[in-house]
């Protein structure tokens, strides 16, 4: 425990220009893979892609994921499901057992990127179910949780050099903070490595009947004019992300061509730009959550074979042409 007292103490009185040690953003590829629920699934898609996400249900699954990643894939390791505390509706910066999973693995990794997933729609939803701490931070606009979170990433960038963070934020947040703050850019966090958001449903017109239904491109806009103006102030190469959905659900991917179309859509947008650094697919494999099965890509042939050629195309595995995209479309 002391050293890891020692190791926050050192970096909290370092000076800030010293701590900026940052993910190398300017990568050959851009970043392709899955979102896995089990580290078995990691050899069936290594051979088209070159990262794979997990969502740790505890630490020592991430030791699981990290020794089974024999082919050097980038981890993109979901961390915030073991800082989040349910009785206060607030994370922690108790890294202790996550640095510790990642040194007990027999693969050791180069890079590593975090990801924060909904970080403030938790805080969000958290304060709606009356825990007092998140609302006070909902109306500080989240203040302590992306002093948190930033405090974290420093932590971890000095303990594994060449890692990085993600902040994946909810499409309802986007929308909750517009409400509230019509002419403000959106909160994200300022110095994370790569941005970007999630919803998941048809491309042109995802949303709810509560919050309404917007396109992808008027989400992904406001993430990337944050992602600009955090650029001109400290530019550390920061690249939006793409997250499309991978899965049969009811109510949200109801059918296969719904979900081929904004797979496909997503992969167009990921050629238009070098500032658009990577697509992770969601999901891999089966889940059941909140009493919904989710049927995952590994189980949907067309998406399977789409991933194939969208990796392909972008040189992860074998070159393929825009034309045999369009083909599959």
């Amino acid at each position: 425990m002391d050293k890891y007292i020692a190791f926050i103490l050192v970096v909290l009185l370092t000076p800030v220009d010293s701590q900026a040690s940052y993910f190398n953003t300017g990568r050959p590829q851009k970043i392709i893979g899955s979102f896995l629920t089990e580290p078995g699934h990691i050899d069936e898609i290594a051979k088209f892609s070159n990262s794979f996400g997990f969502l740790p249900g505890n630490e020592a699954e991430i030791t699981q994921y990290l020794d089974a990643n024999v082919y050097k894939m980038l981890p993109v390791i979901s961390i915030g499901r073991l800082l989040y505390n349910p009785e206060t509706g607030m994370y922690r910066n108790d890294l202790n057992g996550i640095i510790d999973a990642i040194e007990k693995s027999a693969v050791r990794h180069g890079e590593i990127l975090f990801l924060l997933d909904e970080p403030l729609w938790t805080v969000r939803k958290a304060c709606e179910e009356g825990k007092a701490k998140a609302c006070i931070d909902v109306e500080n606009r989240y203040a302590e949780t992306l002093s948190t979170f930033r405090l974290a990433g420093q932590l971890l960038r000095r303990q594994f050099p060449g890692s990085g963070v993600m902040h994946i934020e909810a499409w309802a947040e986007l929308v909750r903070q517009k409400q509230a703050y019509p002419d403000e850019l959106a909160i994200m966090l300022d110095d994370a490595e790569y941005l970007g958001f999630n919803c998941y449903g048809d491309f042109y017109s995802c949303g709810s009947p509560e919050l309404g239904y917007n396109s992808h491109i008027d989400y992904g806009t406001g993430v990337w004019n944050t992602m600009q103006a955090l650029e001109s102030v400290n530019p550390i190469g920061r690249k939006l992300f793409l997250v499309p959905g991978g899965f049969l659900v009811d109510k949200l991917f109801d059918d296969v061509e719904t979900l081929v179309d904004q797979l496909y859509l997503n992969a167009y947008l990921l050629n238009q730009s070098n500032e658009i650094g990577g697509l992770g697919v969601f999901l891999w494999g089966d889940m059941i959550k909140d009493g919904r099965f989710f049927t995952g890509a590994r189980n949907i042939r067309s998406i399977v074979d789409l991933i194939n050629l969208i990796a392909q195309f972008f040189g992860v595995g074998k070159k393929t042409s825009p034309l045999a995209l369009a083909e599959h479309r």
